[in-house]
Protein backbone atom coordinates (compact mmCIF):
# COMPACT_ATOMS: atom_id res chain seq x y z
CA UNK A 1 0.00 0.00 0.00
CA UNK A 2 1.34 3.43 -0.96
CA UNK A 3 1.41 6.12 1.69
CA UNK A 4 -0.53 9.39 1.51
CA UNK A 5 1.12 12.67 0.59
CA UNK A 6 0.05 15.88 2.35
CA UNK A 7 0.93 19.45 1.52
CA UNK A 8 0.56 21.42 4.74
CA UNK A 9 0.62 25.19 4.97
CA UNK A 10 2.15 26.33 8.27
CA UNK A 11 1.27 30.00 7.89
CA UNK A 12 3.56 33.03 7.92
CA UNK A 13 5.41 32.53 11.19
CA UNK A 14 3.30 32.32 14.32
CA UNK A 15 2.84 28.64 15.32
CA UNK A 16 -0.55 29.50 16.82
CA UNK A 17 -1.85 30.23 13.31
CA UNK A 18 -1.65 26.59 12.21
CA UNK A 19 -5.01 24.94 11.68
CA UNK A 20 -6.24 22.10 13.88
CA UNK A 21 -6.02 19.82 10.87
CA UNK A 22 -2.39 20.73 10.23
CA UNK A 23 -1.48 20.11 13.86
CA UNK A 24 -3.27 16.76 13.91
CA UNK A 25 -1.60 15.49 10.75
CA UNK A 26 1.86 16.63 11.81
CA UNK A 27 1.44 14.47 14.88
CA UNK A 28 0.29 11.44 12.84
CA UNK A 29 2.43 11.22 9.70
CA UNK A 30 5.52 9.02 9.41
CA UNK A 31 7.65 11.56 7.57
CA UNK A 32 7.78 15.35 7.46
CA UNK A 33 9.54 16.69 4.37
CA UNK A 34 11.20 20.02 5.03
CA UNK A 35 12.42 22.45 2.34
CA UNK A 36 15.86 23.94 3.04
CA UNK A 37 17.76 26.50 0.99
CA UNK A 38 21.07 24.64 1.14
CA UNK A 39 23.47 22.69 3.38
CA UNK A 40 23.48 23.87 7.02
CA UNK A 41 20.55 26.19 6.30
CA UNK A 42 17.70 26.30 8.79
CA UNK A 43 14.12 25.86 7.63
CA UNK A 44 11.69 28.56 8.75
CA UNK A 45 8.77 26.24 8.04
CA UNK A 46 10.29 23.59 10.31
CA UNK A 47 10.87 26.06 13.14
CA UNK A 48 7.19 27.00 12.98
CA UNK A 49 5.89 23.42 12.93
CA UNK A 50 8.55 21.67 15.04
CA UNK A 51 6.59 21.53 18.30
CA UNK A 52 3.68 19.75 16.58
CA UNK A 53 5.71 17.02 14.84
CA UNK A 54 5.29 13.56 16.35
CA UNK A 55 8.14 12.02 18.34
CA UNK A 56 8.39 9.02 16.02
CA UNK A 57 8.27 11.10 12.86
CA UNK A 58 11.28 11.10 10.55
CA UNK A 59 12.36 14.50 9.20
CA UNK A 60 13.41 14.51 5.56
CA UNK A 61 15.31 17.62 4.45
CA UNK A 62 15.00 18.50 0.76
CA UNK A 63 17.36 21.03 -0.76
CA UNK A 64 15.59 23.74 -2.77
CA UNK A 65 18.23 26.34 -3.68
CA UNK A 66 17.36 30.04 -3.75
CA UNK A 67 17.96 30.56 -7.46
CA UNK A 68 16.14 31.48 -10.65
CA UNK A 69 18.19 29.07 -12.76
CA UNK A 70 15.61 26.74 -14.24
CA UNK A 71 17.99 23.79 -14.63
CA UNK A 72 18.99 23.87 -10.96
CA UNK A 73 15.40 24.21 -9.83
CA UNK A 74 14.20 21.33 -11.99
CA UNK A 75 16.98 19.11 -10.66
CA UNK A 76 16.00 20.00 -7.09
CA UNK A 77 12.32 19.30 -7.78
CA UNK A 78 13.18 15.94 -9.34
CA UNK A 79 15.36 14.97 -6.38
CA UNK A 80 12.62 16.01 -3.98
CA UNK A 81 10.01 13.97 -5.82
CA UNK A 82 12.25 10.91 -5.77
CA UNK A 83 12.90 11.22 -2.03
CA UNK A 84 9.20 11.58 -1.28
CA UNK A 85 8.04 8.86 -3.66
CA UNK A 86 10.55 6.44 -2.12
CA UNK A 87 8.95 7.00 1.28
CA UNK A 88 5.44 6.74 -0.15
CA UNK A 89 6.28 3.48 -1.88
CA UNK A 90 7.33 2.07 1.49
CA UNK A 91 3.82 2.82 2.73
CA UNK A 92 4.86 5.84 4.78
CA UNK A 93 2.64 8.90 5.01
CA UNK A 94 4.52 12.08 4.14
CA UNK A 95 3.73 15.71 4.91
CA UNK A 96 5.56 18.44 3.02
CA UNK A 97 5.45 21.64 5.06
CA UNK A 98 5.52 25.04 3.43
CA UNK A 99 5.23 28.64 4.55
CA UNK A 100 1.89 30.33 4.06
CA UNK A 101 -0.48 28.37 1.85
CA UNK A 102 0.63 25.39 -0.28
CA UNK A 103 -1.10 26.70 -3.40
CA UNK A 104 0.26 30.25 -3.39
CA UNK A 105 3.85 30.88 -4.58
CA UNK A 106 4.90 27.58 -3.00
CA UNK A 107 7.55 25.01 -3.93
CA UNK A 108 4.96 22.41 -2.98
CA UNK A 109 3.07 23.05 -6.22
CA UNK A 110 5.87 21.48 -8.30
CA UNK A 111 5.88 18.38 -6.12
CA UNK A 112 2.09 18.17 -6.02
CA UNK A 113 1.68 18.30 -9.79
CA UNK A 114 4.05 15.44 -10.56
CA UNK A 115 3.11 13.18 -7.65
CA UNK A 116 -0.57 13.66 -8.39
CA UNK A 117 0.05 12.84 -12.05
CA UNK A 118 1.97 9.72 -10.97
CA UNK A 119 -1.13 8.45 -9.18
CA UNK A 120 -0.25 9.02 -5.54
CA UNK A 121 -2.97 9.96 -3.07
CA UNK A 122 -2.40 13.67 -2.52
CA UNK A 123 -4.11 15.95 0.01
CA UNK A 124 -3.74 19.68 0.63
CA UNK A 125 -4.15 21.46 3.96
CA UNK A 126 -4.45 25.23 3.42
CA UNK A 127 -2.58 27.69 5.58
CA UNK A 128 -2.95 31.35 6.41
CA UNK A 129 -1.13 33.29 3.72
CA UNK A 130 1.35 36.02 4.54
CA UNK A 131 -0.57 38.95 3.06
CA UNK A 132 -3.66 38.15 5.15
CA UNK A 133 -1.54 37.94 8.29
CA UNK A 134 0.32 41.11 7.31
CA UNK A 135 -2.91 43.02 6.73
CA UNK A 136 -4.12 41.97 10.18
CA UNK A 137 -0.81 42.94 11.81
CA UNK A 138 -0.78 46.35 10.11
CA UNK A 139 -4.50 46.99 10.53
CA UNK A 140 -4.94 47.57 6.80
CA UNK A 141 -8.17 46.26 5.20
CA UNK A 142 -7.39 44.55 1.93
CA UNK A 143 -10.66 45.32 0.17
CA UNK A 144 -14.08 46.91 0.64
CA UNK A 145 -17.23 46.13 -1.33
CA UNK A 146 -16.39 45.34 -4.94
CA UNK A 147 -12.82 46.72 -4.94
CA UNK A 148 -10.22 44.94 -7.04
CA UNK A 149 -7.08 43.43 -5.57
CA UNK A 150 -3.96 41.97 -7.22
CA UNK A 151 -1.26 39.68 -5.82
CA UNK A 152 2.14 40.05 -7.48
CA UNK A 153 5.85 39.50 -6.95
CA UNK A 154 7.68 42.77 -6.40
CA UNK A 155 9.57 42.47 -9.68
CA UNK A 156 6.30 42.33 -11.62
CA UNK A 157 4.84 45.58 -10.29
CA UNK A 158 7.84 47.51 -11.59
CA UNK A 159 6.76 46.73 -15.16
CA UNK A 160 3.12 47.79 -14.77
CA UNK A 161 1.83 50.85 -16.56
CA UNK A 162 0.16 53.73 -14.72
CA UNK A 163 -3.16 52.51 -16.09
CA UNK A 164 -2.59 49.00 -14.76
CA UNK A 165 -1.52 50.32 -11.38
CA UNK A 166 -4.64 52.46 -11.19
CA UNK A 167 -6.84 49.47 -12.02
CA UNK A 168 -6.54 47.89 -8.59
CA UNK A 169 -7.43 49.38 -5.26
CA UNK A 170 -5.01 47.07 -3.45
CA UNK A 171 -1.78 45.29 -4.30
CA UNK A 172 -0.17 42.62 -2.16
CA UNK A 173 3.46 42.57 -3.26
CA UNK A 174 5.61 39.56 -2.41
CA UNK A 175 9.38 39.11 -2.60
CA UNK A 176 10.18 42.82 -2.59
CA UNK A 177 13.56 42.71 -0.78
CA UNK A 178 15.72 42.37 -3.90
CA UNK A 179 13.79 45.03 -5.83
CA UNK A 180 12.83 47.34 -3.00
CA UNK A 181 14.25 50.60 -4.36
CA UNK A 182 12.60 50.10 -7.77
CA UNK A 183 9.29 49.08 -6.18
CA UNK A 184 9.21 52.16 -3.95
CA UNK A 185 10.08 54.41 -6.90
CA UNK A 186 7.29 52.89 -8.97
CA UNK A 187 4.72 53.21 -6.20
CA UNK A 188 5.76 56.82 -5.63
CA UNK A 189 5.36 57.71 -9.31
CA UNK A 190 1.90 56.15 -9.19
CA UNK A 191 0.97 58.21 -6.13
CA UNK A 192 0.51 55.14 -3.94
CA UNK A 193 3.15 55.62 -1.23
CA UNK A 194 0.80 57.18 1.33
CA UNK A 195 -1.43 54.13 1.13
CA UNK A 196 1.41 51.61 1.28
CA UNK A 197 2.86 49.76 4.25
CA UNK A 198 5.87 47.43 4.50
CA UNK A 199 5.60 44.40 6.76
CA UNK A 200 8.85 42.62 7.66
CA UNK A 201 9.00 39.12 9.23
CA UNK A 202 5.27 38.96 9.80
CA UNK A 203 4.46 36.64 12.69
CA UNK A 204 8.14 35.93 13.31
CA UNK A 205 10.68 37.33 15.79
CA UNK A 206 11.67 40.81 14.72
CA UNK A 207 8.33 41.64 13.07
CA UNK A 208 8.27 45.26 11.90
CA UNK A 209 5.60 47.42 10.34
CA UNK A 210 6.93 50.39 8.37
CA UNK A 211 4.52 53.05 7.13
CA UNK A 212 7.22 55.27 5.62
CA UNK A 213 8.62 53.05 2.88
CA UNK A 214 11.36 55.52 1.97
CA UNK A 215 12.79 55.42 5.51
CA UNK A 216 14.36 51.99 4.90
CA UNK A 217 15.80 52.65 1.45
CA UNK A 218 19.39 51.44 1.25
CA UNK A 219 18.95 49.01 4.15
CA UNK A 220 19.12 45.25 3.81
CA UNK A 221 15.63 43.79 4.12
CA UNK A 222 14.62 40.34 5.24
CA UNK A 223 13.52 37.91 2.54
CA UNK A 224 10.21 37.83 4.43
CA UNK A 225 9.21 41.36 3.48
CA UNK A 226 6.04 42.32 1.66
CA UNK A 227 4.13 45.47 0.82
CA UNK A 228 0.41 46.11 0.97
CA UNK A 229 -0.36 49.07 -1.26
CA UNK A 230 -3.70 50.83 -1.51
CA UNK A 231 -4.49 53.79 -3.75
CA UNK A 232 -4.91 55.95 -0.68
CA UNK A 233 -4.81 55.44 3.09
CA UNK A 234 -7.89 53.79 4.56
CA UNK A 235 -7.95 55.81 7.77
Amino acid sequence: MQGKFYGIGVGPGDPELLTYKAVRLLGEVDVVAVPVAGPDKKSTAFSIAESFIGDRCRVLEIDFPMTHERSKLEKAWETGREMISTALNRGESVAFITLGDPMLYSTYIYLYHHLHQAGYAVFIVPGINSFSAAAAAAGVPLTFGDEKMAILPGAAVIELSDEELAGFQTFALFKVANYYEQVVERLERAGRLKGSVLIINCGQPGERIVSDLKSVLGKKLSYFSLIISRKEPVF
